[in-house]
């Protein structure tokens, strides 16, 4: 599988020949398949791995460019400034358990947010209409901001270290999380993953 970034563009290509790069076993370094050059990106606190090129969307924060990257294998764009990083809700809920794995022989750091952080009102990067500002529902004292529409989510540096550190009370250590309230009305037919990554979701 090719790492993709939010915007449908390569996280890594190749600084040899430009091919687009392979995750290894989901690992955070790439393989070019085409001539088998090996990446190994530098990461930041929050373990996010530069992809080296730009993305396609400004930061919701600062509104400069985000920058291609990944994390855990797993696309996100983040950004140089703030160093917050947005990824689709699907790809955070296999990062996440990923973190906390190797945060479990960690303690758990007891912290409460500012009830002004819920009043803070970003625009997704994508659709430009004011994204949801909530506590994750996962688990972990972190207020992020997501769109239903584009289907992404948004962490301000160092929450995803707070929401790793978690511990929770009745569930194993990557087993699936869910990002919001179980749905109990009649059957839907699901999206397509694809479309939550890269389709106009006003199609």
């Amino acid at each position: 599988m090719y790492v993709r970034c939010c915007t449908g563009g390569s996280a890594v290509n190749c600084r040899n020949c430009a091919a687009a790069m392979v995750p290894v076993g989901g690992a955070a370094y790439f393989r070019c398949g085409h001539c088998g050059t090996f990446e190994f990106p530098t990461r930041n606190d929050d373990g996010i791995a530069d992809g080296g090129r730009p993305a396609e969307l400004d930061c919701p924060v600062c509104q400069v460019q985000l920058a291609s990257g990944s994390i855990e294998g797993y696309a996100v764009a983040h950004c140089g400034t703030c160093r917050g990083f947005l990824t689709t809700n699907v790809d955070f809920t296999e990062i996440l358990p990923r973190r906390r794995i190797q945060f479990a022989d960690q303690p758990m750091v007891p912290r409460s947010f500012d009830p002004k952080e819920l009043q803070r009102r970003l625009s997704c990067p994508r659709c430009r209409k004011t994204m949801d500002t909530h506590p994750y529902g996962g688990g972990g004292n972190a207020v992020v901001d997501t769109c239903h529409r584009c289907h992404f989510i948004w962490l301000d540096s160092g929450e995803l270290e707070i929401l790793a550190r978690y511990r929770p009370a009745n569930r194993r250590l990557g087993e699936p999380i869910l990002l919001v309230p179980k749905y109990d009305g009649p059957p839907r037919e699901p999206e397509s993953p694809l479309r939550w990554a890269w389709d106009d979701p006003d199609a």
